[in-house]
């Protein structure tokens, strides 16, 4: 079931003093995902998929996350209240890649996480091919 579907786009300045998602313009398009349905009796480890691809709006937005995903993974679950460790990051790319968060020891306010990167299964491909036909 999808749960959010939009557009995040960032400049790569900081007004506020926080760090931005990365220091270069970039945007993409994303979507929330709910694995399985409220009535299920089945209870998900990894309960949502957020789904992203980019969008390239100008020559400069071709920014990749894969160095950024803990940044992006943040801002998005600060604002969508969402553990990142329990959230599946699937890149839509060439390959289609899988992000997995892990977090680390929390030595300050900041939480730090270990990212590791794999293709996409099969089975997590057809749990979020149905909210993918418009996407």
């Amino acid at each position: 079931m999808i749960l959010h579907d939009f557009t995040y786009e960032w400049d790569g300045k900081s007004a506020t003093g926080k760090k931005p998602i990365s220091w270069w313009p970039g945007c993409y398009r994303v979507r929330i995902i709910r694995l399985g349905h409220e009535d299920d009796p089945v209870k998900y480890l990894i309960p949502v998929a957020v789904v992203f691809k980019p969008v390239k709006t100008t020559a400069v937005m071709n920014t990749s996350l894969e160095n950024y995903i803990h940044y992006f993974a943040g801002e998005i679950s600060r604002k969508y209240q969402l553990d990142p460790a329990r959230v599946l990051w699937i890149n839509l790319g060439d390959p289609v890649r899988v992000a997995l968060l892990k977090p680390e020891r929390k030595l300050s306010d900041e939480t730090f996480y270990s990212i590791s990167w794999r293709p996409v299964r099969p089975n997590e491909m057809a749990a979020i091919e149905p909210d993918l036909t418009d996407f």
